[in-house]
């Protein structure tokens, strides 16, 4: 038996055209947090030249959870932000406790500016075709987003493409894929990947938990999953590591290490096109 997890923000939607309310408001708080006017041409200008030092050299610029390098920063607008919030911040010596910033960034300013998407979701071309191609496979998406928003984002597809309105129960949201759990042994420490002078931390272990929930479930193993994400230290590194099958849906944010590491991998695959996930999961 096969079982198909999915991820969903960035791997059935376009992250960038989608996040822009999102960014557009988190700089408007940062301008105020600063003390700088409304509309601060050099905020605008900071965000984009941090931008493009983090697309530049992506293996340099790490999220940071926790004070772990967790995943690349440059991938999606939600976790390019906290780097340009802390630069911005850092610039006018605003909120110097790094307790209280990460509480803000992650916590507050996150929530606060993520529900601004939620009402204009824009999705992959193909993506409710490739969904509704789906239908009685053994398919979940796993999310690190709200349950019920992703439920409300594909119950807005099936309305563009009707048939996936099933995969609405199918959604575990609150994934903490960015946790990191040293305790727990049951996966790999890290992985090594060409390109990438630190380690991929895989003991993500509430991911794992929500992956073996439904893998029991299904009377199912590791390697019988086949995991496809958009970013391959969150989504399918650890996964990968107990042995399922992975597919990176790349966009032009995804580093060239990650690209090359899942091509060469012999249960990697590089997903250009949403239209080849069935066959790539079910054959």
């Amino acid at each position: 038996m096969t079982v198909l997890v999915l991820d969903f923000d960035g791997t059935m939607t376009d992250a960038e055209a989608e996040g822009r309310p999102f960014v557009e408001g988190y700089l408007e708080d940062l301008t105020a947090l600063a003390g700088r006017p409304a509309g601060d041409s050099e905020i605008a200008a900071m965000a984009v030249e941090v931008a493009a030092e983090i697309a530049a050299a992506p293996d340099r610029h790490p999220f940071l959870w926790m004070g772990r390098a967790v995943a690349p920063a440059t991938v999606d607008p939600y976790l390019r932000m906290v780097p340009i919030a802390n630069r911005i911040l850092d610039r006018y010596g605003a909120l110097a406790s790094p307790t209280d910033r990460g509480r803000l960034l992650g916590g507050v300013l996150y929530k606060y500016n993520y529900q601004k998407t939620l009402g204009h979701p824009v999705f992959r071309a193909g993506a409710g075709e490739m969904l509704r191609a789906l239908s009685g496979k053994e398919t979940w998406i796993v999310t690190n987003s709200d349950t019920h928003a992703v439920a409300g984002k594909i119950a807005a597809l099936d309305r563009e493409t009707p048939g996936i309105a099933w995969l609405t129960s199918r959604v575990r949201g609150y994934a903490r894929k960015f946790d990191v759990d040293d305790a727990w042994t049951d996966a790999p420490a890290e992985l090594a990947v060409r390109g990438l002078d630190r380690p991929v931390l895989l003991r993500r272990r509430a991911y794992h938990d929500i992956l073996r929930a439904i893998l029991d479930a299904a009377g199912a193993t590791f390697a019988d999953l086949v995991v496809v994400g958009d970013i391959f230290e969150l989504d399918l590194a650890m996964p990968l590591a107990m042995g399922a099958r992975v597919g990176l849906v790349a966009s032009q944010h995804t580093p060239g290490y990650e690209r090359a590491f899942v091509t060469e991998h012999p249960r990697g695959r590089l997903i250009s096109d949403l239209a080849e996930v069935p066959a790539f999961a079910f054959g």
